[in-house]
């Protein structure tokens, strides 16, 4: 007798606390009024489901919206929001998770693409002369303003691709700079030295990435990626004056208004990619990167339009690496209208050789070049996230 009390009794208590948590847990759930994610966005309605992985919510309207459960940050329990209102911000809700979106702005770019010749010099015949580097140098402007359209896709919750294209929209305010050292015996003095105004100027600068979100908190998370850009700069160039700093005789010459000597510069620059999110607030937020290519390819040509036998025309061949760092700040006017803000500064170094031929086929050899180009821009964009 006692045994089967004991059975009862103990069948009792499990019924009770069953009975207890279930009526507890319905109370907690039908108290919830609404859920609030790390994005900002708010969803009003019943919470359906709930588990490790995934949170369902039934909307006034009877739509089903399923989110992570990583990305919520708090349950709403009270709240004054009428009916209709509900409706609408659970569909804002839906929309500021962001699948596209893009954005078009100006960027002030400021900085120089710049390449330097010198020994070891290889001859037609083969023969090879060492000596100084360098013995020549051109310094180009790249003090420009740009367009700039950027687009960004989600792919799920934790893949991201983003493109940035950009163009000039006029041509660069500084000027070219020609310095040549020619003297062997004294090779750090500067013999020759000119200025020329920039005539015509076309930039184009493409870069695409991919990024992986591999660990989220509640207001920031860390992200990896792999991308590539492309860079194109164009330059005609009219000479204004040379002269010899060193006083030598034969240099002092005066352009006569035509173009002298065009100079177009590419860089292909795959590279890997580190970066992180700050979410401020519902609306604003901050973002940075770093990115390294190790990888850079670069290719040039110089035409030096007067010189004797139809011009001397220069084709370089180039490698090195390059780093990129990017600082942006993002702030939401409602769901889905942006500005966006941000500093970006690229180095890039390659070194390689150059090969010379004048315009009537006689060929000249190959030079030791190097080439450099420090980049530096803040930008402004308005953008849509649909």
């Amino acid at each position: 007798m006692r045994s089967y009390h004991k059975k009862a009794f103990a069948w009792v208590i499990i019924l009770t606390s069953v009975l207890f948590f279930h009526t507890f847990s319905f109370a907690q759930t039908e108290s919830i009024k609404g859920v609030q994610f790390k994005d900002g966005s708010i969803i009003y309605g019943r919470v359906i489901e709930m588990n490790t992985d995934d949170i369902r919510i039934e909307t006034k309207d009877g739509k089903i919206i399923s989110r992570k459960f990583n990305d919520m940050v708090s349950f709403i329990k009270d709240t004054d929001v009428d009916a209709k209102r509900e409706l609408k911000q659970a569909a804002e809700g839906q929309v500021k998770k962001g699948i596209f979106s893009i954005a078009i702005g100006t960027e002030r770019m400021s900085g120089n693409t710049t390449y330097q010749i010198g020994y070891p010099i290889t001859a037609p015949n083969g023969t090879k002369y060492d000596g100084y580097f360098p013995f020549s140098e051109l310094e180009w402007p790249l003090d420009v303003w740009l367009a700039r359209i950027d687009a960004g896709l989600n792919i799920g919750d934790s893949w991201r691709i983003n493109g940035v294209f950009k163009k000039n929209l006029g041509d660069p305010g500084g000027k070219m700079k020609d310095s040549d050292w020619v003297t062997d015996s004294n090779p750090s003095r500067l013999d020759v030295y000119s200025e020329s105004n920039i005539s015509k100027f076309s930039a184009l600068n493409i870069d695409i990435d991919l990024e992986w979100k591999f660990l989220r908190r509640q207001s920031w998370s860390l992200y990896a990626g792999l991308g590539y850009q492309y860079q194109k700069f164009d330059f005609d160039a009219k000479l204004i004056h040379q002269y010899s700093p060193s006083g030598l005789s034969g240099y002092d010459v005066y352009g006569d208004n035509r173009v002298g000597i065009t100079y177009e510069m590419t860089y292909s620059m795959p590279y890997m990619k580190i970066g992180t999110d700050f979410q401020i607030n519902n609306k604003f937020a901050l973002a940075g990167s770093f990115a390294w290519s190790p990888i850079v390819k670069a290719k040039d040509e110089d035409h030096h339009l007067l010189r004797e036998n139809g011009g001397k025309i220069m084709t370089g061949d180039m490698n090195g690496n390059a780093y990129m760092i990017d600082v942006s700040a993002d702030y939401k006017f409602t769901p889905s209208w942006f500005l966006k803000g941000g500093f970006h500064y690229t180095k890039i170094s390659v070194d390689g050789e150059q090969y010379q031929v004048y315009g009537n086929g006689d060929i000249l050899g190959t030079v030791a070049q190097k080439a450099e180009s420090t980049q530096t821009s803040l930008y402004l964009t308005a953008g849509y996230t649909f």
